[in-house]
């Protein structure tokens, strides 16, 4: 299984320290682009998140893309880049909460999965209690 991510939920996981859900659901290669790691490790990141940023990226693949196709001239940079690679690699899935992007890699047949959607996967699993889900949720919107 091939996974390309997105930023945002590598950065929300990271705030709520469940960046580990990520290795106990998906037995899968994650894939970053170069410019969706240099927006998670910008230079105001907190030293908490920036150490377990580092430590999921330690076991992912970054990516560096020349030019990116463009999708869609309403997508980022970094989000071109992600579906650019996700189509290159043939990837199973693309973590992402981007409205826009989510639709888009629908559109090329790729699934998406954000970050409740993990949080459910990882409650269904076992890997959360209900109880814990309800409390990530709640530090989410915090």
């Amino acid at each position: 299984m091939i996974i390309v991510a997105d930023s945002a939920l590598l950065i929300f996981l990271a705030k709520i320290n469940q960046l580990s859900l990520l290795n106990g659901l998906f037995s899968a290669q994650i894939l970053v682009p170069v410019v969706v790691r240099k927006e998670i490790l910008g230079p105001n990141v907190p030293p908490d998140e920036e150490r377990l940023l580092t430590g999921l990226l330690s076991g992912c693949q970054i990516v560096a893309l020349r030019i990116p196709t463009r999708f869609a001239q309403a997508l980022s940079y970094a989000d071109n880049c992600i579906l650019t690679l996700a189509v290159k690699e043939q990837a199973n899935v693309i973590l992402s909460d981007d409205r826009l992007l989510r639709k888009t890699a629908l559109i090329e047949g790729i699934r998406v999965v954000g970050t409740i959607g993990i949080l459910i996967r990882a409650t269904k699993a076992s890997l959360l209690s209900p109880k814990k889900y309800v409390k990530l949720l709640e530090e989410l919107v915090d």
